[in-house]
């Protein structure tokens, strides 16, 4: 989460593309800092706010309307900021980190059924922090520990950073945590390069993957990279034409993606963006 006025240049590149809109929705003021998406099923969306606001999932119409909202117990949004799904959970990502000063991190995990068949729900904990988080913040050159970005991929919770050095190399580190409820220290296990301008337009604020296919979101555009033999490789980016402050990502089919972004004075109110590739 950043309580900032985003502004951004948007610059064009040799292999970049202009992501074509589709159509575009308002969202409810419910949704004011919308931070996680995903696709619950055919017709229906996921979504929640990022940190500070009240631990509720959000059901929606693939129009963006709030049909169903749900209160998830026992839990604290302190700073939720992806949300991922395999067959048979979800998991809500607590894991923003803005100035590195958080040492233990949660996702929460809750039943697909529960969440369809009731108004609240009970979670499991799964506890992480970083083996290489020596120190609370860590120097100024060493900000590597904040996230937005999580997904699932061959069975494990896959975590995106977000680099804050005051010297950034362009690389999103990423972890792996297993879906089992459990405290885990976890270590980098890769790496996406992403870019260099550092976090305003280069951090990674949101990820899905589809097809073996990673969608990688920041503020300007989406990546898709594919992951073989060990390695990252970028094979297209899509740059958006305007400004926002998107936090959101989502696969609905090889022709569409969903984006989301949050309220902004600068940028207005949120929307839910469909757009083809």
């Amino acid at each position: 989460m950043n309580k900032l006025l985003i502004v951004l240049t948007f610059i064009g590149s040799a292999y970049a593309a202009s992501s074509q809109l589709i159509e575009h929705h308002e969202l409810s003021e419910s949704l004011a800092e919308i931070s996680g998406l995903e696709l619950l099923n055919d017709s229906t969306l996921i979504a929640f706010n990022d940190g500070g606001n009240k631990p509720q999932l959000y059901l929606m119409n693939l129009e963006g309307k709030i049909t169903k909202t749900i209160t998830v117990l026992d839990a604290k949004n302190k700073d939720w900021e992806d949300i991922a799904m395999d067959e048979e959970f979800i998991y809500i990502g607590d894991i923003g980190n803005n100035s590195n000063k958080r040492s233990a991190l949660k996702i929460y995990k809750i039943k697909i059924e529960d969440v369809l068949k009731k108004k609240e729900v009970k979670t499991k904990e799964i506890k992480f922090s970083y083996g290489e988080q020596t120190k609370l913040p860590p120097s100024s050159d060493s900000l590597f520990f904040d996230a937005e970005g999580m997904t699932i991929y061959k069975d494990s919770i896959w975590v995106f950073t977000k680099d804050r050095s005051t010297s950034p190399n362009g690389y999103s580190r990423i972890y792996k945590i297993p879906t089992t409820p459990g405290s885990y220290t976890v270590y980098k296990s890769e790496q996406a390069y992403i870019g260099k301008n550092g976090w305003l337009t280069d951090g990674v604020t949101a990820v899905d993957v589809y097809e073996d296919r990673f969608y990688i979101l920041t503020y300007n555009r989406y990546i898709i990279q594919e992951y073989k033999d060990g390695k990252f490789k970028t094979i297209s980016t899509f740059e958006f034409n305007s400004i926002s402050q998107r936090e959101s990502i989502v696969v609905l089919n090889k022709s569409a993606i969903f984006v989301a972004d949050e309220k902004n004075p600068l940028t207005g109110k949120m929307k839910l963006y469909k757009v083809k590739p």
